[in-house]
């Protein structure tokens, strides 16, 4: 498993907005093949900053696959006119996940 992580930064006053077209955008990334879950979290006491997770079958998934998909456009359409700074996507493998799943 390979875990996307990318903080996003949105414009001041914007939240409610990005968060609702977040709501839409979630639903086009899960359609991604190798695409897992996907996680938003904004952080405690901020109304701009934001934690991206995504968790996809592979590295290839997320790079070659989703963003040479149908859906990588939609996706960015959505959420790109929020952000203030373009987001840095860093992936990581996951070494361990505790405790597993049943």
């Amino acid at each position: 498993m390979n875990v996307e992580h990318a903080l996003l930064t949105v414009a001041d006053g914007q939240s409610e907005k990005f968060e609702e077209a977040f709501a839409v955008a979630q639903e086009i990334i899960v359609k991604a093949e190798g695409c897992l879950f996907v996680d938003l979290l904004r952080q405690t006491g901020s109304t701009t900053s934001y934690l991206l997770i995504v968790a996809w079958a592979s590295h290839a998934a997320a790079t070659d696959g989703f963003r040479g998909s149908e859906f990588f456009a939609p996706w960015n359409e959505l959420l790109t006119p929020f952000f203030t700074t373009a987001p840095e996507d860093i992936y990581f493998d996951l070494l361990s996940h505790f405790p597993p799943e049943s």
